[in-house]
């Protein structure tokens, strides 16, 4: 059983409403701090100003390019075309509008503490950039996972507490313009230990604002607490912000639709041993399939060349996800908003604004199995849809889903069942727009 989410005449009305944006790949980290992460691109590239930079950002990505399916061996092609994906079952589908009681909206799961479904999920910033915060605490506990290009080719993620809990969740690190969009999508509360002042301003432009819990916006420990001098020593227990939310009267039962999930396996898959996304030379990360437990098992880079498991500082256990998903999507920079700062308080790296309504292609990876399908986000509450070619609703496995964010060229290819994404985004790095000029 399928469900139609929208019709066709979407991507037309999409298209001659979409501004175009260049895109040009992303460059290397070095292993130091993120601010040595944005002086080693810098050098990398011979080149310290990126002058054309936008100076605002088109309300919508533009279309989809047109491609061929990637089901061909060691050859790159842009984001992956949507397919039929018709399953015959009599198992019912589980979302995307409405969900039976006790199940999660998040993960398709059934939820035994029912009261768990009635709080306010969290969107929780955590860092992975320096290596040194690894392994980094309760990213396994999380509901989902959501990594993003954040810059300097660095990734960040922004993790989904609802009915998953831990008593010590971190490193947490500051926020980025992806978050002013995330924690919408599950009237959420976002938890950062700071932003900048360029996110910090679009956040104040959101009805949600009051539930930013952040030292940024007055709050100390508990919830936001700092283990040392360390700006990497920063955690939170999530029962303390939810206790938090309570005291702010802001604790209130969310409203998420979005996604599907069915335990039968969709028909019209490709194989899908591994999953390699390349965020840069040295940010990256590989999953591999796991055929006893039906789970995909992370691994990240410790260096250019070499990978290591991911674990989990508070289980001691590799990190998992019953489902993966690529969203290709527009990337544009920011000059207005300067993350990172150089030494010489002239150049800087700016934000990326990872545009994630509208709509664009999608890959799931779910029981060894990748699908091409499309994204849709038409509501700034929705979650986003997953569709075959017809709008029909992909279903989810029901469990854990880490979601990959990546740059709408970027190239896909599936060499025998091990599926490669090099993502690309606008270069980031470059000279101050100072008052004087």
């Amino acid at each position: 059983m399928k469900t139609n989410i929208i019709s066709s005449n979407v991507w037309y009305i999409l298209s001659i409403s979409i501004i175009l944006i260049g895109l040009s790949g992303c460059t290397p980290i070095s292993q130091e701090s993120e601010l040595a992460h944005t002086k080693s691109i810098s050098e990398n590239n011979n080149t310290d100003t990126i002058d054309d930079l936008p100076t605002s950002i088109p309300t919508l990505p533009p279309p989809i390019p047109k491609s061929t399916t990637v089901d061909i061996t060691n050859a790159p092609t842009f984001a992956p075309t949507a397919t039929v994906l018709a399953t015959p079952t009599s198992e019912p589908l589980i979302g995307p509008y409405e969900y039976p009681e006790q199940i999660s909206p998040i993960s398709g799961l059934y939820v035994e503490e029912k009261s768990k479904l009635n709080r306010r999920p969290l969107a929780i910033k955590i860092s992975h950039y320096p290596r040194s915060v690894r392994p980094q605490s309760g990213l396994e506990a999380a509901d989902m996972v959501w990594e993003h290009y954040a810059e300097g080719g660095t990734t960040r993620f922004t993790a989904i507490f609802y009915t998953g809990e831990a008593s010590r969740v971190g490193s947490i690190r500051s926020a980025r313009l992806i978050d002013t969009t995330l924690t919408e999508m599950f009237s959420g509360a976002l938890i950062a230990s700071g932003m900048s002042d360029g996110t910090l301003n679009r956040l104040r432009q959101k009805q949600w604002y009051p539930a930013v819990i952040s030292n940024s916006t007055g709050f100390t420990c508990p919830p936001i607490c700092r283990e040392s001098q360390s700006a990497n020593s920063v955690f939170v227990d999530t029962n303390d912000v939810w206790k938090t939310l309570d005291e702010l009267s802001l604790n209130t039962k969310p409203k998420i639709q979005g996604l599907a999930f069915q335990k039968t396996i969709p028909n019209g898959g490709q194989n899908a041993e591994s999953l390699q996304v390349n965020y840069s030379r040295e940010a990256r990360s590989v999953w591999h399939y796991n055929q006893n437990d039906k789970k995909y098992y992370r691994w990240t880079e410790i260096s250019e060349v070499d990978i290591e498991p991911h674990f989990d500082y508070n289980t001691k256990q590799q990190i998992t996800a019953d489902n993966l998903v690529v969203l290709f999507a527009n990337h544009v920079v920011d000059s207005t908003v300067p993350e990172d700062y150089a030494s010489d308080g002239i150049h800087a790296a700016f934000a990326t604004e990872i545009q994630l309504w509208g709509g664009g292609p999608a890959l799931i990876l779910r029981n060894g199995q990748a699908y091409s399908v499309n994204w849709i986000r038409m509501d700034s509450s929705d979650m986003t849809f997953l569709v075959d070619e017809e709008n029909n609703s992909i279903p989810l496995q029901p469990g854990k889903t880490w979601f990959h964010t990546t740059g709408l060229q970027s190239e896909t290819v599936n060499n025998n069942e091990t599926w490669t994404i090099t993502h690309k985004s606008p270069y980031d790095w470059g000279k101050l727009i100072l008052p004087t000029e």
